[in-house]
């Protein structure tokens, strides 16, 4: 059978391809296998996974303790509240996401503790027994967006919560808390008078300082 033009180059080609040292078999087949093991990793997204509550990293600013990003990474959330952390590729924490639980139109009452930023025992220490001011800034979610924000200082036994109307749009609110004499966490509250869904809002920093 005659050889068509070019088939006889194309073949070396191809033949000096199949001969190149990442095409043996030693080296193919065990690069083919980590790469499908680092896809099946991405694919299912382990740096989304819960975290395990633990105490917030906290950032210091004059006489403000502050809590943004990274002080987001395992916060503990309560029976009443969805809670999601918005993180990046690398699963570095960015904002947190509360919400109020589909068919949920209590509260909140002063036993519910809420989605909760826990205390390092020295933010603890510096703000039990102390009245505070605290500030929360937020996003509104774009669709289902809690029309209210309740804060309260979360200690040992119940505490009242104090609630402020939340606007459509993003904002800081300011919060007045009365002294508690044990402080292990703040509690974050979304509140909405609708029920069909879970409304919230993505709170995006938290600012704590005793009221002078």
């Amino acid at each position: 059978m005659r050889q068509s033009p070019g088939a006889g180059p194309m073949r070396r080609i191809s033949d000096e391809t199949m001969r190149h040292w990442l095409f043996h078999p030693l080296i193919f087949y065990p690069l083919a296998i980590l790469l499908a093991a680092a896809l099946i990793a991405i694919s299912v997204r382990p740096q989304s996974w819960p975290r395990e509550p633990a105490p917030a990293v906290a950032e210091r600013d004059a006489e403000w303790i502050v809590y943004r990003g990274e002080s987001f990474n395992s916060p503990d959330a309560g029976a009443e509240q969805e809670m999601i952390v918005v993180r990046d590729f690398w699963g570095r924490a960015q904002r947190l996401r509360i919400a109020q639980k589909r068919g949920e139109l209590s509260g909140p009452r002063p036993e519910e503790s809420g989605v909760r930023i826990l205390l390092a025992p020295e933010e603890a220490a510096a703000l039990a027994g102390r009245p505070l001011t605290v500030e929360v800034s937020y996003n509104p979610l774009p669709v289902n967006a809690a029309n209210t924000l309740a804060v309260s200082l979360r200690g040992e036994g119940p505490s009242a919560w104090t609630a402020q109307a939340a606007p459509p749009q993003s904002a800081t609110l300011r919060f007045r808390l009365p002294a508690h004499a044990t402080v292990n966490a703040i509690g974050l509250r979304a509140i909405s008078p609708s029920d069909d869904q879970a409304y919230g809002l993505e709170i995006t920093r938290i600012r704590v300082t005793p009221q002078t």
